[in-house]
């Protein structure tokens, strides 16, 4: 890993590595910086350079969907307006006189493009600032593909897969083979803002030297120097696996009988020796990561195979000559314990590997620095969160890139993920100040892992002095509501920058100005106030931790303007006036006052107050001026107030008969003037009104009638009113209009009616009517007759002409109905066509509207007639006058009708229901209805019930006009019932066989019957295949239209006997004296009967049901095949085992060289025209044995159990 760090470190230098999520900074170090850098700027005296525009962001690389802060900001001493454009969203957090400063929220555009914009009341509109910045994504997840297994010499391709990252062109991928680079890969030319998915292939040639080595990559995005340096490892590390494939001949072989007699000769000489190692021996993984282990060992026997004991998931395997690899997925044991295991030669060896399991920390955090004041000690907290192992972790603190402590925890036994949280304390100095200061941990999983680091948030050092207390600089007297400078300043103060004032007076605080000069800060504001006494000036000074305070006493007095008061101030002429000259609200000594004219000239004076000047008015001293001085002297100086007035004289307006007479008379379209004025001083206007019309008084007018009339003049002025009153009358001959005199006139008979005829005019003009030679009085009212109907000549007559006018009278009456134009009643027969009358008389002719539920019905039009036309209908006679109305019953008549709503053909009665049977018919008259069954008549008609019988009933309706007939079909039906006969409680299937559950149920309709087994998913509704899970309880239902009954079923499902294990508990070949037993087990129902066939020996003995042999001191007799057979009514099933009994092996020597020396002479012959004849030197030479009836049968995967009867077959080479 030191290559790995190597590489990395050229990246980061000193900027801190995030191998899970991004780091954020700050914001508020930044605000503030901005906030005083933007006050410092605007108290700058006025730039020499042309105004422009300058903009500052608080970090130039953003994460997509973060926040960052941008101060705009002009050297325009007094702009008009400030403002950021942008398509982003924001929010302002400040201002000042020459800056704002906004928040960019959620920032989710790639390309994002800021305007700073400024106006300058010097300048205008100046140049914008445009603004650009980085928004970066780190990388989502960084994937190694998995690595095969590999033969040595082959090529493979390496695939490394980094997502969701951005900006590309920041990023490079490296792969790492045990901590040394293999290939870095950079993105310079990558031009697109926007995340992308990158994949960067590596390929390498496998080398035998580097199996069980590590295979990383990693991803890191540099954005420094205008953002932080983030790396990511992949989140699963490979193991590299790779074998060398040799097949191995055998090189000469020995004729048969020697071959045997060597075989002989070693079964007994001591087996050689063997070794079990694991690779990696140490490995380091991700908690709940991945991760390949290999067993081998040194055992040369064909048939060695290597497990791995461990409680980790095995998600893949594979395996060789002498060695097998395992993949353990979702590492999340802290302290898993594999151990690989061979066994050769009937030795087991086991080799544990040491796994370390680690976790990067997910967050490490240094608590928020304080400002310091210098001299003092603080305390540095770092926290370091959910980190794992805690004995490879190392925490320091840093300022300026400088370690001031680092703690370690070599002795921390514990292996699961913890929190650290480490402590160190400093003492501020002044140099430290502007330093910035962090801590960092360090996962140290070298040699056999890598390097993590991972940094807090750098936090600035905020070093401050203050020595002494600050000074106030204010007159000791100050005049009420006259702004005053106050002044109030530090000395010896650091940074003199950073202190911040605050100045009170009578409570709320004062808007202050800074300056500062070298390691002196004076603040200045302007005190006003209205309230007279002593008050308290405060000045408050902070610099960080530290806050120190003065106050200043200050006399505040008041000295206002005089009044002058002239009473009256608008006096009639010859009256008394006073002026008065006065200091209201005021107990200050040395007060003088004056009154004088308006050219200056003295006209009183006096110390005593008020001081007053008496006058008589005169006409001329009308807008006379007239000015009181009042003077204070106090703290040195001279302080003079004025006020000033004027006089006024007046008397009010009159009118009389001679300025405006009373009343006119004009005549109709002559020229005619209204004159009237008034007296008074001011002059006063003169206006008349007449209904809210004004009539000049001095300008001629065209008469018309409607300057006739009342005029209100008013005489107005300052003083008061003076009101007359003017009548206008206005003459003009008569006039008969149709507005006073309708041509057309209605009377209704037997009112009051009069000729309503007035004519206009004035005088009023004489209006009489002749009608027939009969002279009538237009306003006489008489008892209107249908003879004061006719034509009527009327005549209008003034002293200025006549009018004449025709007027025709009409007399009304209301609405009538009688007998002969409406009947009350009518009868019809239904088909045939009939016509509905109705009318009525009156004047003016009234409309008939006949009306039945709610719609209106045709009058003269004949129709054919239909049983809905019956009912009463509501017929109304209408005209002006009124309205007259009565009930018209119309009946109609028509023979018996039957149907399907009022006698169904077909009826259906629920046995033990209440039987409901109805037929009805419809007809006028009314029917009589009998239905009749098996010659029985029932009267429906009549209110009789039927009995609920299956059958056919005949049904008749009769009324005088006809008779119908209907047949009516009668079912009654049940509910349903399950019994044993129909639905047996227990069945008992045989396992392999087609069955179904026999259950039935009696009803009508027929029920549907379905069942379903307790705790299945769905219901039994066809024939299956039985299987011995089908066992249990299946509760059925049946249902049809009527109700639902319930039955319980229980089912026993038995089938034939499987023997799954026939075990010995020796080893074999079972050594001559071992006592063992042979155990056979097998599963079927009804329960197993077992029976065993063995060679016959004395020390055989069956325990429990049969199913085992127990062998005393084995010996030759025993061995041979041993056969368990397991029977049940439904079958049996077999299982062989063959046991071979071992002899001494001096015994087995003894025997060798006898048979030996017989067969030395007769087989050699045999055995070399058998050699010559074999195929096996060329071919190799193996011994094939059925796995089944083999003693040594195996699994063809020792990691998983034999399921069944599956055996695997076995060579091994002679």
């Amino acid at each position: 890993m030191d290559g790995f760090k190597r590489e990395l470190d050229k990246h980061l230098e000193q900027r801190s590595i995030s191998g899970y999520e991004p780091q954020v900074m700050r914001p508020w170090p930044f605000c503030i910086g901005f906030l005083w850098s933007a006050v410092t700027l605007s108290a700058l005296p006025e730039a020499q350079e042309p105004p422009f525009v300058s903009a500052r962001l608080e970090r130039s690389a953003v994460e997509f969907g973060g926040s960052v802060v941008i101060n705009c900001s002009t050297n325009c001493q007094h702009p008009i307006s400030g403002h950021l454009e942008t398509n982003l969203e924001k929010t302002a957090v400040g201002n000042g006189s020459t800056w704002r400063a906004f928040r960019l929220l959620n920032i989710s555009d790639w390309d994002p493009g800021l305007l700073c914009f400024f106006e300058c009341t010097d300048a205008g509109d100046m140049k914008p600032q445009r603004v650009n910045f980085t928004v970066y994504r780190p990388p989502k997840l960084v994937a190694l593909d998995p690595v095969p297994v590999i033969e040595v010499g082959e090529n493979y391709t390496l695939t490394c897969r980094v997502s969701s990252v951005a900006p590309v062109r920041k990023l490079s991928v490296t792969f790492f083979q045990r901590g040394e680079r293999l290939h870095l890969q950079t993105f310079e030319n990558h031009t697109e803002r926007e995340a992308r998915d990158v994949v960067v292939n590596h390929t390498v040639a496998a080398r035998q030297a580097v199996f069980g080595e590590v295979i990383s990559c990693y991803a890191v995005l540099n954005l420094w120097p205008e953002g932080p340096v983030f790396g990511k490892a992949s989140s699963f590390n490979q193991t590299l696996n790779i074998m060398a494939m040799k097949l191995r001949r055998r090189r000469s072989c020995l004729p048969f009988p020697w071959s045997l007699l060597l075989l002989l000769l070693g079964a007994g000489a001591e087996r050689p020796a063997f070794d079990v190692s694991v690779s990696p021996e140490n490995p380091v993984v991700e908690h709940g990561g991945s991760l390949w282990l290999n067993c081998s060992t040194s055992c040369r026997e064909a048939d060695a195979r290597g497990s791995l004991e461990t409680s980790l998931s095995v998600e893949k395997r594979d395996n060789g000559s002498n060695w097998a690899a395992f993949q353990l997925v979702n590492v999340t044991e802290w302290a898993p314990a594999p151990e690989c295991s061979f066994r050769c030669g009937g030795e087991r060896k086991t080799v544990p590997a040491n796994v370390t399991v680690y976790r990067l920390p997910e967050l490490v955090d240094l608590d928020p620095v304080p400002a310091m004041e210098e001299g003092k000690t603080y305390t540095l907290t770092c926290r370091v969160s959910s980190v794992a192992p805690i004995r490879n972790l190392s925490v320091s603190f840093l300022r300026a890139g400088e370690t001031l402590h680092l703690q370690t925890f070599e002795h921390h036994a514990e292996r699961e993920a913890g929190s650290v949280v480490v402590n160190h304390t400093v003492t501020a100095r002044r140099v430290d100040r502007g330093e910035e200061i962090s801590c960092r941990a360090a996962l140290d999983l070298r040699p056999e892992g890598p390097l993590f680091k991972k940094d807090s948030f750098s936090q600035t050092l905020n070093i401050m002095a203050f020595p002494t207390g600050p000074r106030l600089h204010i007159p000791r007297y100050i005049e009420a509501d006259e702004e005053t400078s106050a002044t109030c300043d530090v000395v010896g103060v650091f940074p003199a920058t950073e202190a911040q004032f605050e100045l009170t007076f009578m409570g709320p605080g004062l808007n202050v100005s800074v300056t500062v000069s070298g390691d002196t800060a004076v603040a200045q504001a302007n005190v006003s106030v209205s309230n007279v006494g002593e008050e308290m000036l405060n000045c408050t000074v902070s610099l960080g931790p530290v806050t120190r305070s003065v106050a200043a006493p200050v006399n505040v007095y008041s000295f206002p303007d005089p009044s002058l008061e002239i009473h009256p101030s608008q006096a009639f002429a010859d009256n008394p006036v006073t002026v008065t000259c006065d200091a209201p609200a005021t107990q200050l000594p040395n007060v003088s006052l004056l009154i004088k004219d308006s050219s200056g000239r003295l006209l009183a004076s006096g110390d005593r107050l008020p001081l007053q000047l008496n006058l008589t008015a005169r006409e001329e001293d009308d807008g006379r001026g007239f000015v009181c001085e009042a003077e204070l002297a106090i703290g040195g100086r001279t302080t003079l107030r004025r006020a000033s007035a004027n006089l006024t004289v007046v008397y009010v307006p009159e009118m009389d008969e001679s300025s405006c007479p009373s009343s006119h008379t004009w005549a109709e379209g002559s020229h005619q003037r209204l004159q009237c004025t008034a007296k008074g001083n001011p002059r006063p206007s003169v206006t008349c009104t007449k209904d809210s019309t004004v009539l000049s008084a001095d300008k001629e007018e065209w008469v018309t009638r409607n300057h006739g009339g009342i005029y209100n003049c008013t005489a107005t002025s300052e003083l008061g009113t003076a009101i007359r009153m003017v009548t206008v009358q206005v003459e003009y001959g008569p006039q008969l209009g149709d507005s006073r005199c309708p041509s057309s006139q209605i009377w209704v008979e037997s009112e009051l009616q009069e000729i309503s005829c007035q004519a206009d005019g004035l005088p009023v003009p004489e209006v009489s009517c002749l009608k027939d030679g009969v002279a009538y009085d237009a306003g006489k009212p008489q008892n209107a007759t249908q003879s004061h109907a006719g034509v009527y000549h009327c005549n209008a007559t003034n002293a200025h002409g006549s009018s004449s006018k025709t007027v025709t009278v009409k007399v009304e009456y209301g609405p009538e109905m009688e007998d002969s134009s409406c009947p009350y009643n009518w009868t019809w027969t239904g088909g045939t066509e009939e016509t509905f009358v109705c009318s009525a008389q009156g004047s003016p002719e009234p409309t008939v509207e006949c009306v039945k539920d709610g719609v209106v019905h045709r009058l003269g039009i004949p129709q054919r007639v239909a049983r809905e036309h019956a009912g009463t209908y509501r017929c109304t006679a209408t005209n002006a006058h009124g309205s007259v109305a009565r009930d018209v019953s119309v009946q109609v008549e028509y023979e018996p009708e039957m149907d399907e709503s009022s006698c169904p053909s077909n009826w259906t009665v629920v046995e033990g229901a209440q039987p409901t049977f109805a037929c009805s018919a419809g007809g006028v008259p009314p029917p009589t209805v009998v239905c009749t069954k098996d010659g029985i008549s029932y009267h429906l008609s009549q209110g009789e019930e039927i009995p609920a019988h299956s059958g056919m009933f005949w049904c008749n309706a009769t009324n005088r006009l006809g008779m119908t007939s209907k047949s009516v079909t009668v079912v009654v039906e049940t509910k349903p019932k399950m019994d044993e006969s129909s639905c047996p409680s227990n069945q008992t299937w045989l396992e392999g066989t087609l069955q179904s559950l026999a259950c039935e149920a009696n009803g009508t309709p027929t029920p549907l019957v379905l069942c379903i087994k307790e705790g299945a998913p769905e219901e039994v509704l066809q024939e299956q295949n039985v299987s011995r899970n089908d066992s249990g309880v299946y509760q059925c239902k049946a249902t049809n239209g009527h109700g639902t009954d319930r039955w319980t079923v229980m089912v026993q499902v038995e089938y034939r006997p499987t023997i799954s294990l026939l075990a010995v508990s020796a080893p074999l070949p079972v050594r001559r004296g071992t006592s063992f037993n042979l155990t056979c087990h097998a599963d079927g129902f009804p329960p197993v009967v077992y029976t065993w066939r063995v060679p016959p020996a004395s020390n055989l003995n069956y325990v429990g049901p049969n199913s085992t042999v127990t062998i005393t001191g084995a010996g030759g007799q025993n061995s041979g095949i041993y056969e368990c057979t397991a029977s049940n009514k439904h079958g049996q099933h077999v299982t062989r085992v063959e046991i071979r009994v071992e002899e001494h092996w001096l015994y087995i020597i003894v025997v060798v060289a006898i048979a030996g020396a017989a067969m030395l002479v007769l087989g050699g012959m045999a055995g070399v025209i058998y050699y010559l004849k074999s195929t096996a030197c060329k071919k190799g030479e193996y011994n094939v044995r059925d796995a089944e009836n083999s003693t040594e049968a195996t699994c063809l995967n020792r990691e998983r159990a034999c399921d069944g009867d599956i055996y695997g077959i076995q060579l091994t080479r002679t």
